[in-house]
């Protein structure tokens, strides 16, 4: 109950942060932007492909969603480290500090707000079921978990394994198409879950550091 209340006040005090800042119009516009563009790939696809030959296509539509996903939350997505700084002065645990820069991405827009978007554009080309809507929900999860601790842990140099991250992505893709949907799920779920201990740890050094920095 304490952790919960405590994550009802970092919630409160960062979205007055946020409202706070001199430029909060413009990044909503910005934000709004990004979007719209992101989004043209697939807008040109409905525009230049039938919906019949999304048949053919169907096979890979699906990788295809995720590689966008992935690309678009790599280059959109900032560095999670950054934002436990403004919140050190506040009388809360670091541990339940960290576990809360964790998982506030969960309720976000930008991991059901595209689960939905994705699973529309498969049910429009008439390709959706109940697994591939899991399975691109966790997908979502394991995009937005590795980009995160990739830019914790490399900061501004997580551009230079941006490939390989890309290439880690299709290789689980390529695996998870040969195995029963089980078995993915229990691989998927495995991959989540060690992002996020990876991550917490992660943070917890960056906030060590941050601490130690700011004591000398």
């Amino acid at each position: 109950m304490k952790m919960i209340n405590y994550f009802l006040l970092l919630h409160r005090h960062k979205n007055l942060s946020f409202k706070r800042k001199s430029d909060y119009k413009r990044n909503l516009i910005i934000t709004a932007m990004l979007i719209v563009f992101s989004a043209l790939p697939l807008m040109m696809l409905f525009i230049t492909v039938s919906k019949e030959d999304f048949e053919t296509l169907s096979v890979f539509l699906v990788p295809a969603i995720i590689m966008l996903d992935f690309s678009i939350r790599f280059f959109l997505k900032k560095n999670a480290g950054a934002a436990i700084i403004p919140y050190l002065t506040l009388p809360i645990p670091r541990k339940t500090l960290i576990l809360y820069i964790i998982l506030s991405d969960l309720p976000r827009f930008w991991i059901w707000g595209c689960g939905l978007i994705y699973s529309l554009v498969l049910y429009y080309c008439g390709v959706l079921t109940f697994l591939t809507a899991i399975t691109l929900l966790f997908f979502i999860l394991l995009n937005n978990y590795l980009i995160t601790f990739v830019k914790a842990l490399m900061g501004e140099y997580a551009l230079l394994i941006y490939p390989v991250c890309l290439g880690s992505i299709l290789i689980i893709l390529f695996i998870t198409n040969l195995l029963n949907p089980i078995v993915v799920f229990t691989i998927l779920t495995f991959a989540v879950l060690s992002l996020v201990m990876a991550l917490f740890f992660t943070l917890k050094e960056n906030l060590y550091k941050e601490l130690n920095r700011i004591a000398l």
